[in-house]
């Protein structure tokens, strides 16, 4: 594909020559003729243009001479547009695979990929242009919604973790509710989404969810929100639109997370947080004070040894 062509979808700032013929895009110590790489820090700058990439995209801040280039305002939004046009075309067929167990009555989404060894439940409903990959689990009566990515190994679903303790052992309370996927979601590999004690868990619209995370009964994700993986989320939490938290963060049971709020990795949020926040630590608290008090904690030592060498 032309440089001058990619520079359109970029949006970006076309330098050098726009006829030159781009085969691919490659990570920068791997780049070949011919190959595209993305300068994403500044420090990468430098081994871009000393590479044998044939052109690179780079913010527009910075100073390309020897390459032709691409200059743009978010060079990682330039890549999440150019990377489909090199990425490998599905080799599916439209159709049911004779080793396929489907029930007549069942009705698939215009688009929708169902991959090997997935399950499907009762009442399930899956919407337009999804694709759900190996040994997923949907059980019965979730819905999913248009445009949803479900990577191996998920499951969607299961029982809440709802138990009662009553003379000397734990009753389990039945989960009569449901799980809802809203449009243009991805879960990754291993995500585990559990189904209402009553009503519905839901997760909003574009968020995306990565491997390993488990999201408990009653829940309610935002839209557009993005949590990384191995985030435990207890029964009944809710996360406010574009809330984005880090890996192995945890949160109490019924809090609420307000909307643009940033909970760094492994913090315990054990209360409501406010809107716009970023919080860190255990209990999770302001970042900022969270890192004063750690720079406090570690002069702690010299200054004790100071006071007894005083004594």
């Amino acid at each position: 594909m032309k440089l001058k062509k990619l520079s359109e979808i970029a949006a970006g700032e076309l330098i050098g020559d726009g006829n030159l013929e781009i085969r691919g895009a490659s990570p920068i110590e791997e780049a070949g003729a011919g190959d595209l790489v993305f300068v994403l820090e500044d420090k990468n700058l430098a081994p871009a243009l000393s590479s044998r990439a044939a052109a690179l995209v780079a913010p527009l801040t910075a100073k390309v001479t020897g390459k032709p280039a691409i200059l743009v305002k978010n060079p990682r939004l330039a890549m999440a547009r150019i990377l489909p046009l090199f990425a490998p075309k599905p080799k599916g067929k439209p159709g049911i695979h004779k080793t396929a167990v489907v029930a007549a009555s069942a009705k698939i989404g215009k688009g929708t990929v169902i991959h090997p060894l997935v399950v499907i439940g009762e009442n399930v409903e899956i919407g337009d242009d999804c694709v759900i990959h190996p040994s997923v689990t949907l059980y019965d009566r979730v819905k999913i919604g248009n445009r949803v990515v479900i990577h191996a190994g998920a499951r969607i679903g299961v029982d809440g973790y709802g138990f009662v303790w009553e003379a000397g052992k734990w009753e389990k309370i039945p989960q009569l509710g449901t799980v809802m996927i809203e449009d243009d979601v991805e879960l990754y590999a291993n995500v585990c989404v559990s189904r209402a004690t009553l009503g519905t868990t839901r997760i909003g619209a574009g968020t995306k969810i990565d491997s390993l995370t488990h999201i408990a009964h009653n829940c309610d994700i935002g839209r557009n929100c993005a949590l990384t993986s191995l985030i435990g989320l207890a029964g009944s939490v809710t996360l406010k639109d574009h809330v984005s938290v880090g890996g192995m963060a945890g949160f109490a049971g019924h809090l609420t997370v307000g909307e643009n709020a940033i909970i760094m990795a492994k913090a315990g949020v054990t209360k409501d947080i406010p809107a716009n926040s970023v919080v860190s630590g255990f209990p999770a608290i302001d970042h900022k004070k969270e890192l004063e008090q750690q720079a406090a904690l570690r002069q702690l030592p010299a200054a004790l040894k100071s006071l007894r060498a005083k004594q």
